[in-house]
């Protein structure tokens, strides 16, 4: 009886450990747990994850220039930018002119970015910083397109960050984010597509619109309200300025 106790036990201790570093990333640890852990794995996050870059350019970036022309110079913010994979599509997408900046928490993550901005020269193109997600150092109405993709769940507090991303975009702006499509594993962290809807709508964003983009994940899609005239790349210095 001892045994089969020890091996519950095991089994039992063992999912947890999945459930908690694996599965969810740490988050239901904390924010510093999640940082760490990000820290940890960076330099094997891309061989992890194997992104496919055509499929990214096709999924992401295109449709982004598709849906702002004939804006071909955006000031984009990437929240989350992790190894800088949104910077770097856009950087080598053929149309586009202006820039991103890529934020993350993790300096680790945000140093495999660096190297790999710096080996392609794309420095024109991409500025990435270190920051929360939960209070963005940038004035409102400061960017063109935000995106913040497969991320939203492992953030300290992703109300406040989705808060801080729409108020950061400038009316008639972007957002491109994403949600899992299995919600199960992450209880009051995933959110279904009703609970999106309902907080970008609070939130006074517009033209929600949420399909499925991969086998975890949904993309969402959605504009906010108003219209203003474009930002633009070459007005980066100005957003970096800021001082909350």
């Amino acid at each position: 009886m001892t045994v089969i106790a020890i091996l519950i036990a095991l089994l039992v201790g063992g999912f947890l450990v999945w459930w908690l570093i694996i599965e969810t990333e740490g988050v239901y640890l904390g924010k510093r747990a999640v940082i760490a852990l990000y820290d940890l794995y960076a330099s094997r996050y891309d061989r992890v994850k194997q992104f496919d870059e055509m499929a990214d350019i096709t999924l992401i970036s295109q449709p982004i220039m598709t849906r702002i022309y004939p804006v071909t110079n955006p000031l984009i913010l990437d929240v989350a930018t992790g190894a800088g994979r949104v910077p770097l599509i856009f950087a080598r997408n053929g149309r586009f002119e202006g820039h991103v900046i890529g934020l993350d928490a993790s300096r680790r993550m945000l140093n495999v970015a660096r190297q790999k901005v710096a080996e392609d020269r794309f420095e024109r193109y991409i500025t990435l910083m270190r920051h929360d997600a939960s209070e963005l150092p940038f004035a409102d109405d400061s960017f063109d397109v935000v995106t913040c993709l497969e991320a939203l769940e492992f953030l300290p507090d992703q109300r406040a960050a989705l808060s801080e991303m729409c108020r950061v975009l400038r009316p008639g702006g972007t957002l491109l984010t994403s949600i899992r499509i299995d919600t199960r594993w992450m209880p009051d962290r995933a959110w279904g597509e009703a609970k999106m809807r309902r907080e970008l709508e609070l939130l006074d964003m517009r033209e929600v619109h949420i399909a499925i983009w991969q086998s975890d994940y949904s993309q969402v899609w959605a504009r906010k309200a108003g219209a203003s005239e474009p930002i633009g790349g070459d007005r980066l210095a100005q957003a970096l300025q800021f001082t909350p």
